[in-house]
């Protein structure tokens, strides 16, 4: 016997066409679904290389910052130490000249003066003293002018001591410049 199909032929291709389109709708979306997971994994696995590496960086870079701090303390101590030996330096060259000088003022001094006081502020020698007159005070500035290790003296005060009595003593009071411990050399070299 023949067989009678009694249900339309275009409500079963119909009914074939949905199930392979929900088979293909079905296999593209589990494709893309597994496409956007692997994707997420991928940059994950991509994140965390690059967070690992990122962290490693910053090792370094903090034991870099810490060699530098270092470095920079170093420096400042280096300088310190320059600038101390620099002044032992010139303490060590300025030696002979304040015995130099000291020794010139002691030759210098004419009869009839004499020295109460000295003091110094940098270059500058501030002498007090005591003369029996003006003219022993006059020859001492004379030859301080002409000395190799002191110049330029300046008489600040000079005043007579006791006018009513028969010796005529002055108080005065004289700056002179001395040679500074760099120019010793070419004072001696000359």
């Amino acid at each position: 016997m023949k067989q009678i199909n009694l249900l339309p032929w275009r409500e079963a291709r119909r009914k074939g066409q949905q199930r392979r389109f929900a088979l293909f709708a079905a296999g593209w979306t589990i494709s893309a679904a597994a496409m956007v997971l692997g994707g997420y994994f991928y940059v994950g696995d991509q994140i965390g290389a690059q967070q690992v590496r990122n962290d490693f960086l910053k090792e370094k870079i903090a034991a870099l910052d810490q060699s530098i701090a270092s470095i920079k303390e170093l420096k400042k101590e280096k300088q310190q130490l320059m600038s101390r030996m620099e002044v032992i330096g010139e303490l060590q060259s300025s030696r002979t000249a304040i015995v130099h000088m000291l020794d010139e003022l002691a030759r210098l001094v004419p009869g009839g003066v004499y020295f109460t006081a000295m003091r110094q502020s940098g270059t500058v020698l501030e002498i007090e003293g005591v003369a029996q007159s003006n003219a022993n005070v006059s020859d001492l500035m004379r030859y301080l002018d002409s000395a190799e290790w002191v110049g330029n003296p300046r008489l600040e005060v000079i005043e007579s001591k006791d006018k009513h009595s028969s010796g005529r003593s002055s108080r005065f009071v004289l700056r002179v410049n001395h040679i500074s411990a760099h120019d010793e050399n070419k004072v001696e070299a000359g």
